[in-house]
C-alpha cells in the first residue's frame, strides 16, 4: 500500500491536479484510510494532513500533527504525555 501512497503524494505536490473528481475523492479517501490505519513515519502524517486538509478536511492538519507526535514517541523520540496536549 506504501507504493500507492507515494505516487499519490508525488503526483499530488507535482502540482497534478487535473483529475477526474470522482478520482480525486478517492485519492483523499485512500489517504485518510491510510493515515488511520496504517503505523506512518511522523512526516508522513504531517504530509498526508497537508493533502487531506487540501482535500477539504478542516482539522487535517491538527490531527496529523498528534499522530506524527505519537509515532515520535513510539519511535523513543518523545513523551507521549507531550503528544496529549496536543488533542
Amino acid at each position: 500500500m506504501k507504493p500507492i501512497l507515494i505516487a499519490l503524494m508525488a503526483a499530488t505536490l507535482a502540482g497534478c491536479t487535473i483529475v477526474p473528481a470522482s478520482t480525486a475523492h478517492s485519492a483523499c479517501e485512500l489517504l485518510q484510510t491510510a493515515s488511520n490505519e496504517a503505523d506512518l513515519a511522523p512526516a508522513w502524517y504531517l504530509d498526508a494532513g497537508a493533502l487531506l486538509e487540501r482535500c477539504g478536511r478542516p482539522d487535517a492538519r491538527a490531527e496529523a500533527e498528534a499522530k506524527a507526535c505519537y509515532a515520535s514517541a513510539r519511535n523513543g523520540y518523545r513523551d507521549s504525555k507531550e503528544c496529549e496536549a496536543l488533542q
